[in-house]
């Protein structure tokens, strides 16, 4: 096991599980869109390796298919005829079976296949990618259904990979996955990482604009950013505590799609930008979400609904524009300009290690 992992496991120690009874949690990102996430032991790469710096979302445990069906019928029954899309995650990959056990895979699909929603997308690790998992969804849900494979993705960039998320992931099978997943007539869709530690500003952006050029270029249909969050019972928060980390701007996110062509902004949502709140009931435990004061608050948020809101590429390439043009009475833009251009060099695996070890 290395440092990155034997240290996030570290980082773990304490954190709450899930309390008896709450088998599904909800978020609802836009009007007609639903988040529904069930319970589940957790990701087998963060639980047993320490994976994923910056990721928690929450542990508990396996469900029995009684449970999860009746779950379902609770929690989603009330939404029925109201969305356009709905999303089913886990702790981890929805498709993985150490958490979302054969039997409940199939309770899930056979309430999916008398649930009136246009898109279904299914949230999952490209290594439980398979054609028989796919062919099983094809066969059980209607065929008009859309299906989308979302992954987790975070970087193209193996140094960031390993050293600063340590994200278990091989580039290769994730195209390979990719190929799968439109070989069964599905959509697949990618999570990026803006903010990755051990990275300059300047890095952490260009990392991000690359990673995106990059899915695209290997055949995602659409991606999904994730501005950082500094997460309770992570490796990621121990850092941020030690001065090896500093909170995300929000102006990263429209820093970085400056950057991006019309083709690309067109293909792009965004998940955890300051919208939620962590898993623990109670805030007992807040993430710290992309930093932004007052006076740029509303500016920033009312930008991110245009965003989300506009279709075509150009649009939202307008409502960039609008936002980097517009008159502040703070100085996070200014700020943020300035640390972009002022940014030093990435760490070295050398002061990686000293950092950590140094926890």
């Amino acid at each position: 096991m290395n440092l990155l992992s034997a240290a996030n496991l570290k980082a773990h120690e304490g954190r709450p599980p899930t309390p008896e009874g709450r088998h599904i949690t909800l978020w609802r990102p836009s009007e007609r869109f639903l988040h529904c996430c069930i319970e589940s032991r957790g990701c087998r790469y963060n639980r047993d390796a320490g994976a994923c710096v910056m990721c928690d979302y929450g542990i508990g445990r396996c469900l029995e298919p009684e449970e999860l069906s009746a779950a379902l019928a609770s929690a989603l029954n009330p939404w029925s005829g109201k969305l356009d899309t709905l999303l089913l995650g886990s702790y981890g990959s929805v498709f993985d079976p150490s958490e979302i056990s054969e039997e409940c895979f199939e309770v899930l699909l056979r309430f999916l296949r008398d649930y009136p929603v246009q898109t279904v997308i299914f949230e999952t690790h490209c290594a439980t990618v398979s054609p028989e998992k796919l062919a099983l969804i094809r066969r059980t849900l209607p065929e008009d259904r859309r299906i989308v494979v979302e992954m987790g993705y975070e970087s193209c960039d193996p140094f960031v990979l390993e050293h600063c998320l340590n994200k278990i992931l091989s580039l290769p099978q994730l195209e390979s996955a990719i190929r799968t997943i439109h070989s069964a007539h599905m959509s697949a869709c990618l999570n990026v990482f803006l903010g990755a530690p051990f990275l300059s500003p300047a890095d952490q952006l260009e990392s991000a604009r690359a990673s995106v050029l990059w899915a695209l270029e290997r055949g995602a249909d659409s991606l999904v950013l994730f501005p950082a969050n500094i997460k309770p019972f992570t490796l990621l928060y121990k850092l941020y505590e030690a001065g090896h980390y500093t909170p995300l701007s929000q102006w990263m996110v429209p820093a970085l799609f400056r950057r991006l062509p019309a083709e690309a902004l067109e293909r792009i949502t965004l998940s955890w930008y300051g919208d939620r709140k962590n898993f623990y009931e109670h805030d007992r435990f807040p993430l710290i979400p992309p930093q932004d004061c007052p006076a740029c608050h509303d500016a920033v948020f009312a930008f991110y609904r245009s965003f989300l809101r506009a279709r075509s590429g150009q649009e939202r390439e307008d409502a960039v524009r609008r936002l980097w043009e517009l008159p502040l009475a703070c100085s996070c833009r200014e700020k943020l300009t300035r640390s972009l251009e002022e940014s030093g060099p990435r760490y070295t695996k050398e002061q990686i290690s000293a950092a950590v070890e140094g926890l």
